[in-house]
């Protein structure tokens, strides 16, 4: 475990996958090497349950459906590269003077490729959606599948060896059908049934599928099938399901772990001192995968209509032997059909293999820059499986905006373009994607962003933007450059990952850089932003929808703001109106019930509930807008009270004829103030105390007589207000007229109004003495 840190965090820095950490652990720690390790009943128990799961992790991936997407690409390569490899790595065996079985081993392990490793590299690069992605995973399928075939007939062999030749096909046909009939039933109609009720709990979920898979494994072995085709074909009842991402995911981990046993075994069985013996057999045979295997995809894929850069990545993704083949040489050496030498001479082909593929799928742009001239051989003139010809686009519009990728994220720029009414062209080089597109009928081109030579056939004259979605600084840096060699004088918006690599592309003349992430989280937070806005309006409506009886203040402004103050602290409930956007936030920090428009408008003082106010306060910016808040909001309720300000002394009467109630100038009246606080100065004072100091708690209130008041037709004397109450009257009010301090002898009749002044509790017995007389 300790040396597989060790190694595995060198083989990391140099780029390798961890199954090369794995293999190279495996041999230093056997016999041959450090013999730290030898075959042990335990360490055989743990490599067969990694062995199991990565089978059944395979046969998750193994889905059926992904071959017919892919079409007769797929299949017709896959077919033509393990016939070519194999005719080939026999003979080469041969003529190294491998025995004809041997020969036939060799032969079949160079022909697999790693389906782990070719699509840990495919994800690595974000290209497993890509379409030499998807062609080379369609011929890992069609290889997978037809190892399945290869280790059922070695296991058939291996359990009925001393049988007939016809009775052991028989009897091993019989169990396979009934082996696949059993499960095919069981995918049918219960795995789902059971999958749905585990999938409550990932952890029960995932503890089902690894029972699942040893199961089938262990009645594969009964039957007299290895338990490595079990448990692939465990995998593949599952692989149809929703679930099989979330179970491989999670099995990932537990089968690298315990994968490493299985290369532990295999490395106690190889012989180090006879790898000086095979290593030229060894480099032959490495050279062949990684030269004859690639030109073969190169071959068919060329012949069948794609271009040269499709065929490259599809063949240098493959360009490796698999693990199946270690595990092909692991039953051969069970049945002693080979000897260790070959599975020695197999492991080191596959060390080489893997190591250099994967280099050349990591460096595959640089690789394809220096091979491209020569591989027009294997691309037809028009490559139809991937372009459109010239008539079919000669219909098309000329584009103001050329977009580049349109997988998710660009299809989602078209879109947006395109509904804005700007006429758009994508390119892709996934033959897909550009389907799917001229499908919904959209103009798109099938084109690769980092031929140089592409940009030249693109209608750059009419467009005014070229856009890339390609999130890939090397990419987008050749498609600029590329561009404005082709005398592109438009603008170039690009995609980065994050800020350095935007500085970079910003180099090359990129006027504008997306940051798809961040601004997805900037959408989002808007969004957020503007539900919750949105909902507190939906609030705020309801709450003023409700409220009766309420002040409407139009204007808030610094006398609004103060009025709103006031009144809020009394406890009066009011509606602002407001048409300033720039006050508006602040009714909305302080929480305060608004409406956002004119308050002249008849449908905005409706919203504010006018026709159930009391009363209205006209303090907007301009005497005009309050003359006609007068007019219209008496108009909708001619018993509301309404207090208007003027601002020019000439328009109070204005809007007394228009009907406001009371008309307030604040320059006369703070005038007037000034002065008194000149001249009488106690006076103010204790009209601050009483009108401002809310901590005395006193206030001044007015009090209606009414006809069967105990005090209508008495002497204030007699009726003794302020002995009784302890509150004291300033004024009356009789016809619009105020005395100012009444005497003892003074009759009130009904219709007055007394001015009364007093704390809280003394107006309130005020109020009780002078409504109606006890019965």
């Amino acid at each position: 475990m300790l040396l597989m840190v060790v190694v595995g965090a060198i083989i990391t820095r140099l780029r390798q996958p961890l199954i090369v950490g794995s293999m190279l652990v495996g041999i230093l720690a056997g016999p041959s090497g450090l013999r730290w390790v030898t075959s042990t009943d335990e360490v055989h128990l743990l490599s067969q349950l990694g062995l199991t799961l990565l089978l059944f992790v395979v046969g998750l991936k193994l889905d059926v459906n992904l071959i017919r997407s892919m079409g007769p690409v797929a299949l017709a390569a896959g077919i033509v590269q393990i016939i070519v490899t194999l005719i080939g790595g026999y003979l080469i065996s041969k003529g190294l003077g491998f025995g004809s079985l041997s020969s036939i081993y060799i032969a079949a392990a160079v022909t697999c490729s790693s389906t782990i490793i070719a699509i840990k590299l495919l994800s690595d690069r974000r290209e497993a959606d890509s379409l030499h992605g998807r062609i080379a995973i369609g011929i890992l399928i069609v290889q997978d599948l037809l190892v399945v075939v290869a280790m059922i007939v070695l296991s058939g062999m291996a359990a009925n060896g001393s049988q007939g030749v016809g009775k052991q096909i028989l009897m091993l046909a019989g169990k396979g059908f009934g082996l696949l009939l059993g499960l095919a039933f069981l995918t049918r109609f219960i795995i789902p049934w059971l999958l749905g009720r585990m999938a409550h709990s990932q952890e029960l979920l995932v503890l089902f599928a690894i029972t699942w898979a040893i199961l089938v494994a262990s009645i594969s072995g009964m039957l007299g099938f290895s338990i490595e085709v079990g448990a692939l074909l465990a995998g593949v009842t599952l692989a149809s399901t929703t679930y099989r991402d979330a179970i491989g995911s999670r099995l990932v981990s537990l089968r690298d772990f315990l994968l490493l046993f299985f290369f532990i075994e295999l490395g106690t069985r190889i012989n180090l001192h006879t790898w000086g013996q095979q290593i030229w057999a060894s480099i032959l045979l490495s050279i062949f995968v990684l030269t004859i295997k690639p030109l073969a995809i190169l071959s068919v894929m060329g012949f069948m209509g794609y271009r040269r850069r499709t065929s490259l990545f599809s063949s240098i993704t493959l360009a490796q032997i698999s693990e199946f083949s270690l595990i092909l040489a692991a039953m051969g050496l069970q049945l002693k059909h080979i000897s260790p030498d070959i599975v020695g001479l197999i492991t080191l082909v596959g060390l080489i293999t893997v190591g250099l593929s994967t280099y050349m799928a990591v460096f595959g742009n640089v690789l394809y820059a220096k091979l491209s001239p020569y591989l027009r051989f294997f691309e037809r003139k028009v490559p139809h499986a991937e372009e459109h010809s010239s008539s079919e686009h000669s219909g098309v519009l000329p584009p103001e905006v050329i977009l580049f990728g349109i997988g998710r994220y660009g299809s989602a720029i078209g879109y947006d373009l395109l509904k804005a009414g700007r006429k758009v062209l994508g390119v892709d080089f996934d033959a897909y994607a550009v389907r799917r597109w001229n499908k919904r009928g959209w103009n798109a081109w099938y084109g690769d962003a980092e031929d140089p030579e592409f940009p030249g056939t693109l209608p750059l004259s009419s467009a005014k933007w070229v856009v890339s979605s390609i999130r890939n600084g090397e990419i987008n840096a050749a498609l600029t450059s590329s561009l404005r060699n082709h005398g592109f004088t438009g603008m170039v918006a690009l995609t980065a990952q994050g800020s350095a690599e935007a500085q970079v592309l910003k180099k090359t003349g990129a006027e504008v850089v997306f940051y798809p992430f961040r601004d997805a989280a900037d959408r989002a937070a808007e969004i957020l932003e503007q539900t919750e806005q949105h909902e507190a309006r939906i609030r705020m409506d309801k709450l003023i929808a409700n409220l009766s009886d309420h002040y409407i203040v139009c204007g808030y402004g610094r006398m609004g703001q103060q009025i709103v103050k006031d009144l809020r602290k009394e406890g009066v409930p009011l509606v602002v109106i407001e048409f300033n956007p720039e006050q508006v936030p602040k009714l909305a920090e302080g929480v305060i019930p608004y409406i956002e428009g004119r308050a002249s408008e008849d449908e905005v003082l409706l919203k504010a509930g006018v026709k159930r106010a009391r009363g209205i306060v006209a303090v907007t910016a301009t005497d005009e807008e309050n003359v006609f808040i007068v007019l219209s909001a008496k108009s909708l309720n001619p018993k509301l009270y309404i207090v208007a300000r003027s601002i020019l002394e000439e328009n109070e009467g204005k809007l007394r004829r228009a009907g406001a109630d009371r008309v307030m100038s604040p320059y006369v009246l703070g005038g007037h103030r000034i002065a008194a606080a000149v001249l009488q100065s106690p006076s103010i004072d204790f009209c601050d105390l009483v009108v401002h100091d809310r901590d005395r708690n006193v206030q001044i209130i007015n009090m209606p007589i009414t006809a069967d008041s105990p005090c209508t037709g008495q002497t204030l004397e007699k009726c003794n207000l302020w002995l009784k109450t302890g509150a004291f009257i300033l004024a009356v009010t009789r016809e619009g007229e105020m005395q100012i301090g009444p005497g003892p002898d003074f009759v009130p009749l009904s219709g007055d109004e007394l001015v009364v002044m007093g704390t809280p509790i003394q107006l309130e017995n005020a109020t009780k003495l002078l409504q109606k007389k006890e019965s």
